[in-house]
């Protein structure tokens, strides 16, 4: 007997066709400054997290997998290629808890993105929206 079903909570089901958002972060302030560490943009948006629980404000959960960003321009002694380590940051628009419309939902990620790139004084943040299938199982009993 299987003891997991599709989630059910406040009246919505956990099963739906939604939207992730994808956020590509690097880690070197611009294109020459020092690198940031993957602790530093945790221990960011857990402080974001917290401050927008304690203000009753929603805020998007995201998962981190660690990449590496491989680019190329020009200067004036020739094309230049470097690469640097990166963080994409990931999250689904949960068909549970995020209430607010796809438009509503994407400005949120987009403040984010926003707020990252500040932060962490990104020339560039991109920021990708992606359909996808979510299903939440809950354990039952």
């Amino acid at each position: 007997m299987n003891e997991y079903r599709i989630a059910q909570d406040n009246g919505r089901n956990g099963e739906a066709t939604t939207i992730r958002a994808e956020i590509n972060l690097g880690l070197k302030k611009g294109y020459d400054g020092f690198l940031q560490e993957k602790a530093e943009v945790i221990a960011f948006l857990k402080d974001s997290y917290k401050t927008a629980v304690a203000e009753k404000r929603n805020y998007i959960p995201v998962g981190i997998q660690q990449t590496e960003i491989v680019y190329a321009y020009q200067t004036d002694n020739g094309p230049f290629a470097d690469a640097e380590p990166a963080l994409t940051l990931f999250s689904d628009k949960n068909p549970l808890y995020a209430m607010e419309s796809d438009d509503e939902w994407k400005a949120a990620v987009e403040k984010l993105a926003a707020e990252l790139a500040t932060k962490f004084q990104q020339f560039r943040v991109y920021v990708s929206y992606i359909p996808v299938e979510v299903k939440i199982f809950q354990k039952q009993g």
